[in-house]
């Protein structure tokens, strides 16, 4: 049996696109994961984010698969803070980077990213643990001009689990034997 993770860190982005579409109004073609090399930039009125760290937030819960007898794996979770860079650019990114801060920071957040995350296949935690204000980090484009871009450094929990396959016994055969007997003093 291969090992597996869930979720995997693409399926952590998938209810934080969803999520800061909703708060800045965005399309999904305007925010986008990160910037790829050797592709130009949007123009500017776009998000761009990135995991940037990950910190264990505690020590490994072992769990077992208590669905199947006789169990067939076991998984290990972890308690993750992951750290996400979000970087807002164009004429709005100040109130877009703003919005973002506020929102990571209130039940609003925890209640929609729960939500979001709760909806995916498999469901998991997501939960927004505190946001820094917005700074402004200007940018010098390919064409030497500045673009407005303002960041917003998130921390957000999430609990992985790694599926290891799990060893069993489902036959027993015992064998007693006269201990003084066999093993004379």
């Amino acid at each position: 049996m291969t090992l597996v993770v869930a979720p995997t860190l693409q399926d952590v982005y998938a209810p934080i696109v969803s999520f800061i579409r909703g708060v800045t109004g965005l399309d999904a073609n305007h925010v986008v994961q990160g910037l790829p090399n050797r592709a130009a930039m949007p123009t500017p009125g776009f998000v761009s984010f990135q995991a940037i760290h990950r910190a264990r937030l505690r020590t490994n819960l072992d769990l077992w698969d208590e669905t199947t007898n006789p169990p067939m794996s076991a998984g290990i979770e972890e308690g993750v803070e992951l750290r996400l860079q979000i970087d807002c650019y164009g004429p709005s990114s100040c109130d877009w980077a703003n919005m973002l801060s506020a929102t990571l920071r209130d039940e609003y957040g925890c209640t929609q990213l729960a939500t979001l995350a709760a909806a995916m296949t498999p469901p998991f935690t997501l939960q927004p643990l505190y946001a820094d204000d917005a700074a402004m980090v200007p940018l010098v484009d390919g064409e030497e001009q500045y673009e407005e871009r303002w960041m917003v450094d998130a921390r957000f929990q999430i609990n992985p689990v790694t599926t290891t396959p799990q060893e069993y016994a489902d036959v027993l055969n015992l064998l007693l034997i006269n201990v003084e007997e066999r093993y004379p003093a």
